[in-house]
């Protein structure tokens, strides 16, 4: 995973994960740098290797939420993708990025549901957000819990979560 340290006008740290890159965003003045610095020496080899997703068990947990979901995708193909996690067409056609091997369960979990919510509502709108936190209620502590293991390089379980990360 590449990870990209930019600086802007705010006063805290913030940071955006994608598939292959990690973007931290740290306040132009300021100690941040020190701070980030000594992270980024540390975040390689986060995940125990037992937390991480088989392909048989990623093909368990989308069979899972398609009965859940009671949705049909037509298409499901796992590949190289640079940019996402995951997305979905309005055909149902479903694409899942293959580093999700290399992540937590729970954080595929989300993705998984995350997409095949799509064929319920294609938008990120409240009611999407709603379904998502039905089905999921800790879907935010999922996301902020697998960003937080790479920054701070802790093991999964004992990361705490920032709830405000998201919307």
């Amino acid at each position: 995973m590449r990870i990209e340290v930019k600086k802007a006008q705010r006063k805290s740290i913030a940071y955006i994960l994608a598939p292959e890159e990690l973007t931290i965003i740290i306040p132009e003045d300021g100690d941040a740098e020190t701070k980030i610095g000594k992270v980024l020496s540390s975040a390689n080899g986060s995940f125990d290797s037992k937390e991480l997703t088989s392909l048989d068990e990623f093909h368990q947990m989308l069979d899972g939420w398609v009965e859940k979901l009671e949705v049909t995708p037509q298409r499901v193909q796992i590949k190289k993708m640079k940019t996402k996690w995951a997305s979905c067409s309005l055909e149902k056609n479903l694409t899942f990025n293959s580093n999700l091997t290399n992540m937590p369960k729970e954080f595929v979990s989300y993705v998984i549901c995350h997409e095949l919510l799509h064929f319920k509502v294609p938008k990120h709108n409240k009611l999407f957000k709603s379904l998502l936190t039905a089905y999921m209620p800790d879907w935010k502590e999922r996301v902020s819990r697998t960003i937080n293991c790479i920054l701070f390089s802790k093991p999964y379980d004992q990361v705490r979560t920032n709830k405000r990360i998201f919307c």
